[in-house]
């Protein structure tokens, strides 16, 4: 969302812009790091094509998603922020087929469920987390949970939970930035800032929180680049 952006995309400086597609990528500076941001769009197959061209185009070293979540660990809470260990993607079901829940197959005959993120950027990610916090906001690392879904009952949010019951916050885009790191070997992480509960309350949460969450992740990714600098 444009709310997800908006604010790293004003730090930027040196900032140019060019269009692939539907997608607009901003390169430029942030905090003397070189940084190219993009506004994926909702959904996974947004999510996978605009970071397949970012790294077709640009050769990122790291890829780094942020944004806004639903928790789903026990204990969090809107405001608090995740940070990927590794990411699902929960809605993968084979049914009468018989493969596992979340399977992802990839074109050279290897598979996986959990896609691990860059122990090295999450462990950076968390060290921001934590200084642009000051105990303001409980910062975890953890599973991220990804589907085409905005998850907005108690009923939803079990079912998750009850095929991957590690899962700390679900969401829309990550885990498909993922697979696509994945398939390039390209270095990746998740940062998500809580914006709602994932449960029945959602769809009330949602809009009041939204701003102030994607502003907290945002506030950590600068924070992230000035130590990358």
């Amino acid at each position: 969302m444009e709310s997800e952006v908006e604010l790293l995309q004003s730090l930027l400086e040196h900032k140019e812009s060019r269009k692939i597609g539907k997608h607009t990528y901003f390169t430029g500076t942030l905090s003397g790091t070189p940084t190219v941001i993009a506004r994926a769009g909702v959904g996974k197959v947004n999510a996978a094509v605009c970071t397949a061209a970012m790294i077709l185009e640009f050769a990122p070293e790291y890829i780094l998603n942020t944004g806004v979540a639903g928790a789903l660990g026990r204990g969090i809470t809107v405001g608090d922020v995740i940070i990927a260990d590794s990411c699902v993607e929960y809605d993968l079901e084979y049914g009468a087929l018989g493969d596992k829940r979340g399977s992802i197959f990839y074109p050279d005959s290897t598979s996986e469920i959990v896609m691990p993120a860059d122990c090295e950027l999450s462990a950076l990610l968390e060290k921001s987390a934590r200084e642009v916090s000051g105990g303001e906001f409980e910062v975890k690392r953890g599973v991220v949970a990804t589907g085409d879904k905005f998850v907005s009952s108690n009923e939803a949010r079990e079912d998750i939970l009850s095929a991957f019951p590690e899962a700390l916050c679900c969401e829309m885009e990550g885990a498909a930035i993922a697979q696509v790191c994945r398939l390039y070997s390209v270095k990746f992480s998740v940062l998500r800032s809580m914006s709602d509960s994932a449960d029945g309350e959602a769809e009330m949460d949602f809009p009041t929180f939204v701003k102030l969450s994607a502003d907290r992740a945002a506030k950590i990714a600068l924070t992230l680049a000035k130590s990358l600098s």
